[in-house]
């Protein structure tokens, strides 16, 4: 995270997640600059000589507008740099700048702070009020006396005698102080009645105007591979429910413990109630999340560099579909939105591009999703790669990692649910009732407690090499795990018989301690397991890489959706393009919808300005060929079609038994001399899955996986084939511990 006026806001005000403020407590300290900004900081806030900027000057910080656009985090990027740099020279603009954004962290901490007053609140408001008036008079009038003490002898000379019966200039001077003053009095009282109006409404009125804002962050980071499909029937279908209002509220986040243990019962729950509709229309403010760099964005974001969400953004009051998206939206995306009559669960926010799947004229489809598009009551959701959005839900942020499939709908007691079909996910809310229902797998529950956390959701599929994915399932892993805080786990599954089931191994409800996970693997599918993570994983605390090319392909692909109006037209136009990234990009977003044609040739490609270098293959290759393989018989066929269409002529069934892998069995049987064997194939492809297949059974080194180039020169590969063959004579093209 890099150090900004706005980290630094940030990191005062204590609005970060506990892991980025102490990165932060580390930077700062070692930074002399950064600690001279803070120190000003804290000064200019306590300074009370210094006064606001003038509202009739010129330039970028004298426009009121700009304090709050930077604190919404939608000031234009040409504007940031400068409005940054004249907070850092100018105090005035520091003080005020920081002063706001310590009242809306107070605001966010302290929902209390927004409680109307009572009746002795008032009085006391207006009492002090009525004696900051009369200290101000008394100032000015003191203030006066002096300067018409100053005068007086300049007065003498000018004009030694006056008219009998002329006031003096002091006697004016008094006059007009007084004048002013009362006024001001009358003005302070006017202000206090206007003010005993307004918070003497009814409580449910001022509610959603007056709500307190809350801190939007990043999100946690990138995986840098995707996790799998679940195979069969459970890729397309998800849990459905209907969008009500969140049911009751939970008391306080749990006390940390080692492991799941049973917790007191819940007190009685009311009724849920059907939202109104400014409730229903007015989209919560987004809390933060775990990471703060910024996913590759479809088209221009105002953001402010690595320190973007920040700020403290005020809930909007218009609904979400009215929001202003970083791509304006194609006729196609405009029909997937819901219907005005639908009820919506809630909408898209943070940077990035969403896919949704919906139904055009009794067939499947897909649409992109962009920022401020609501979401209708069953939305199920794709993140591409090279992206990053994130969901309010209810006021539940739900960040979707790239190459994530997911389905989101609500609880009949309105409670939101994210149920991951593949990949991963992190859930969050500064909302201390924040409740989410959690679906992976065999794991079905209720988060009731301890969201400000977070939790990380992810659901990987495994393969065992050499077994068939036509006919054999992948192995699921699921899990949920507590990151920086408890949080209280309520077990909710259904059986197949429609009756209730709870995973033996772990309590039906209980708290769960940070860095502790709930496991849960399809061999044993009625058992649950606690795990006491050593560290938390990569993909939660590493902030992901992306470089320049993966973000330009990304805005790439967000214009051409906007030129076109289509999803898929854009994605297959991009696959054809000249720059290497752009095609790399479309070609495994297609691959998330099932499409490996484009995939498929782009492995194959040996023409110039065609053929990937390795690591692009290799990037490519695990983005694309294990998900298919693992996402059942559909998938798995059509990969193979793909082969057989896109590949070199002949060698369709080579290739797709090197890309499902070779079981022990199989290597013994001759399958390790093929593959040596296939290092001097003419064909590129061939030769690249050939040493990628050697290098995972022998877990070679990285020194022995030099030794082989499939893309290099003719001579130096029969040098790397030949060390292989002497491996294979040896007996060693076997896995670490294979008889």
């Amino acid at each position: 995270m890099r150090l900004t006026v706005r980290t630094l806001l940030a990191w005062l005000d204590h609005v970060l997640p506990a892991d980025e403020h102490g990165e932060l407590d580390a930077k700062v300290a070692g930074s002399a600059a950064a600690q001279q900004l803070v120190d000003r900081i804290r000064r200019v806030v306590k300074q009370p000589t210094i006064s606001p900027p003038r509202l009739d000057g010129r330039g970028l910080a004298a426009d009121p507008n700009s304090v709050a656009e930077y604190l919404d985090n939608c000031l234009e990027h040409d504007r940031l740099e400068a409005f940054e740099r004249i907070c850092i020279e100018s105090d005035a603009h520091l003080a005020e700048v920081a002063a706001c954004h310590e009242i809306l962290a107070t605001l966010a901490r302290d929902p209390a702070a927004t409680a109307p007053l009572d009746a002795a609140g008032r009085r006391r408001l207006l009492e002090a009020m009525r004696h900051h008036s009369a200290a101000v008079s008394t100032d000015d009038g003191h203030h006066e006396q002096v300067m018409d003490a100053r005068q007086i002898p300049a007065t003498r000379e000018a004009a030694p005698t006056q008219p009998l019966g002329a006031a003096s200039p002091r006697r004016r001077a008094s006059r007009t102080a007084w004048g002013a003053a009362a006024a001001a009095v009358a003005l302070l009282v006017s202000l206090g009645f206007l003010l005993t109006e307004v918070i003497g409404r009814p409580r449910g009125v001022q509610r959603d105007a007056l709500a307190p804002p809350e801190v939007a962050g990043d999100s946690p980071p990138i995986a840098a591979a995707p996790a799998h499909e679940p195979p069969g029937a459970a890729v397309e279908d998800g849990p459905s429910g209907q969008a009500v209002e969140p049911g009751p509220t939970v008391v306080e986040s749990p006390p940390a413990t080692v492991a799941l243990v049973p917790a007191e019962p819940d007190p009685p729950k009311p009724e849920p109630t059907e939202p109104t509709e400014l409730e229903a229309a007015a989209p919560k403010p987004e809390p933060a999340a775990v990471a703060a760099v910024p996913p590759a964005s479809v088209g221009p974001q105002p953001s402010v560099p690595q320190g973007d969400a920040l700020a403290i953004a005020a809930a909007p009051v218009t609904a979400p579909a009215a929001a202003t998206p970083s791509v304006p939206p194609a006729p196609a995306q405009k029909s997937a939105a819901p219907s005005g009559g639908e009820a919506t669960l809630g909408f898209v926010t943070g940077e990035g591009l969403l896919i949704q799947r919906h139904t055009d004229q009794g067939h499947a489809a897909w649409a992109a999703l962009v920022p401020g598009a609501a979401l209708g009551p069953r939305e199920e959701l794709i993140a591409p790669f090279g992206f990053q959005p994130d969901l309010n839900v209810r006021g539940v942020t739900i960040r979707l990692l790239p190459g994530t499939r997911a389905t989101i709908t609500a609880d009949a007691d309105g409670t939101p649910r994210v149920e991951v079909v593949f990949g991963r996910a992190v859930v969050r809310s500064a909302r201390p009732d924040a409740r989410v229902g959690v679906t992976a797998g065999g794991l079905t529950g209720t988060i009731t407690a301890g969201l400000a956390g977070p939790a990380a959701i992810s659901l990987d599929l495994d393969r065992v090499p050499g077994t068939d994915p036509t006919t054999e399932a992948a192995r699921v892993r699921a899990s949920v795990i507590a990151v920086n805080g408890g949080i209280v786990w309520k077990q909710g599954g259904v059986a197949a018989d429609g009756s209730q089931r709870l995973l033996d191994g772990i309590a039906a409800e209980g708290m769960l301690d940070a860095r502790t996970s709930i496991a849960w693997e399809s061999v044993a599918p009625d058992l649950g397991r606690i795990v006491q993570l050593d560290a938390l994983p990569a993909w939660v605390v590493t902030a992901p890489q992306v470089d320049k090319l993966q973000r330009n392909a990304a805005e790439a692909l967000g214009a051409r959706i906007r030129d076109t109006g289509s999803l898929e037209q854009s994605l297959r136009e991009l696959a054809d393009d000249r720059r290497v990234e752009n095609r790399v990009l479309a070609a495994s977003t297609l691959a998330l919808l099932g499409d490996f044609d484009a995939a498929v040739e782009l492995l194959c490609a040996e023409a110039a300005g065609r053929r990937l270098e390795q690591r692009q293959w290799a990037t490519l290759e695990a983005a694309t060929v294990p998900l298919a393989l693992a996402r059942g018989a559909k998938a798995a066929a059509r990969l193979r079609t793909a082969f057989e269409d896109r590949g070199p002529h002949g060698k369709a069934e080579e290739l797709f038994a090197m890309a499902r892998g070779f079981s022990d069995a199989e290597l013994a049987a001759g399958a390790a001399e093929a593959l040596v064997a296939a290092l001097d194939d003419p064909d590129l492809v061939v030769r690249r899955y050939a040493i990628k297949c050697l290098c995972d059974i022998v877990q070679a080194s990285a020194a022995d996986r030099l030794r082989y180039r499939a893309d290099g020169l003719p001579d130096p590969r029969r040098e790397g084939a030949a060390w292989w063959r002497g491996q294979l004579q040896k007996g060693l093209i076997r896995r670490p511990g294979a008889a």
